[in-house]
């Protein structure tokens, strides 16, 4: 990948050596003289179409620009890539090296010619340059292979429908995969995910869940467990709890069955509040 420090400091020691102002420079290219100051900075890099601009103007290569060559790169802005991929093969490395300078349009058409030659471990750094289609695409493969630890790499770049849908297909199936994209799921599927298993499992159904379910739905559960069982079953419900409800909860165990009904939930009780409770009842 570029270093957009040295190439800008690259671009600024060209524009000097060639007597010009950021706004002689910004004027040549058609653009702001405010962009050639973001490119000076190491802020932004130049648009692929400016490169053979800003080359030509300093009577540089593209390569002495970047401080490094990328043929895959002189191909693009040619538009010579068909011919490039023909004759030369390209590594995920080098792809992504140049993806912070391309169109999306622009990596998804190296990007076709080649995943075949790619996983999605080793694409993972290029992912945020692949168009939502193409990465829609691809998580639509690995959904129906059951790779889902490739499918949670791709997560984050993926729209909250899709990954909604797929959850309420793999959680129907038995729920395999799903701890891979839970944090990206909405706070709706999970909440259902989280009816439907409390219904069938109770409180034990749900440790995976408790991060990403309302605290509605979580001070809903535990006043139903603790009606039926008390907090005997709370530890793992116990960190995610408003600690003013859990502590009234806490008060309420100690008044009717003593202090070893509060065990499971100690280390997360506000003891100040509990203080009085405990010396009017054992001091």
């Amino acid at each position: 990948m570029f270093n957009m420090q040295e190439v800008g400091r690259t671009i600024s020691d060209l524009r000097k050596k060639n007597n010009m102002t950021q706004m002689e420079l910004a004027e040549r290219l058609g653009i702001s003289y405010q962009a050639v100051s973001s490119w000076e900075r190491g802020s932004t890099m130049p648009d692929i179409a400016k490169l053979p601009d800003l080359a030509e103007i300093f009577g540089v290569t593209i390569g002495t620009l970047l401080g490094k060559e990328s043929p895959l790169l002189e191909s693009l802005v040619e538009d010579k890539t068909e011919e490039y991929l023909e004759e030369n093969s390209v590594t995920v490395h080098e792809l992504t090296g140049i993806a912070p300078l391309l169109k999306p349009t622009q990596v998804d058409k190296v990007f076709e010619q080649v995943e075949s030659s790619f996983s999605v471990e080793e694409m993972e750094d290029l992912l945020p340059f692949l168009s939502s289609d193409v990465l829609e695409r691809l998580a639509k493969r690995a959904f129906e292979e059951e790779k889902y630890r490739e499918l949670g790499n791709m997560a984050p770049f993926l729209s909250r429908q899709l990954l909604d849908d797929m959850a309420k297909v793999m959680e129907k199936a038995g729920g395999q995969g799903i701890d891979e994209i839970l944090p990206f799921l909405s706070r709706e599927t999970v909440g259902e995910m989280a009816q439907n298993r409390y219904a069938k499992g109770g409180i034990s159904a749900l440790d995976d869940l408790y991060p990403f379910v309302s605290k509605g739905f979580l001070q809903e559960v535990a006043m139903k467990e603790y009606a039926a069982n008390g907090l005997r079953n709370f530890a793992g419900i116990a960190p995610f709890l408003d600690r003013e409800f859990l502590t009234s909860l806490a008060k309420e165990a100690l008044e009717k069955d003593g202090i070893k009904a509060i065990a499971p939930i100690a280390p997360f009780l506000k003891w100040e509040m509990l203080s009085e409770v405990i010396a009017e009842k054992y001091l």
